[in-house]
């Protein structure tokens, strides 16, 4: 329990850095400074607790996710593989991305595995993400279903992808 509440903290802490900067901002010049406190250190300690809950429960750690072993063929060859989200029934569940010179496979954290034949992939469109590297790309496969995917590193991402 401990551990969970520490949790919750750290990863909406900053959020409540910036909860309280922005109440502090809007309310300088509306109101004095003592009732701006009274009200800026609650809504930033909910901030916080309420968005550090949500990414507590919802995402999964990186390092975890680089733990996880993908099983390949003697005959194929890694060409990338990294930690990734995927969309699953409108579910993004966290998991491992790895793309050989012959498949594509996707491992979630509840070690499900799910893959498809790269010859069987088409039109393929990537969406760079504004704040980092990363970003999101989709691909059809041979039924003409969408299969959605995050990943750091896009830019790598789609030159295996396109290239191949």
């Amino acid at each position: 329990m401990k551990e969970t509440i520490v949790k919750i903290i750290s990863n909406g802490f900053l959020y409540g850095v910036y909860t309280i900067f922005l109440c502090f901002c809007i309310g300088y010049f509306i109101m004095p400074l003592k009732t701006l406190l009274i009200f800026s250190i609650p809504i930033a300690l909910c901030s916080m607790i309420l968005n550090g809950a949500i990414y507590t429960r919802f995402t999964k750690p990186v390092k975890v996710l680089e733990k996880i072993q993908i099983n390949t063929e003697d005959s194929e060859n890694v060409m990338i593989e990294a930690p990734a989200n995927h969309l699953i029934d409108n579910d993004i569940v966290s998991g491992k991305l790895c793309l050989t010179d012959k498949r594509l496979l996707f491992k979630s954290h509840k070690q499900e595995e799910f893959v498809w034949d790269k010859a069987e992939l088409h039109t393929m469109v990537f969406y760079r993400s504004f704040k980092n590297k990363g970003g999101e790309f989709t691909l059809k496969n041979k039924a003409d279903r969408r299969l959605m995917f995050e990943v750091d590193q896009l830019k790598s991402w789609k030159t295996l992808l396109q290239n191949n």
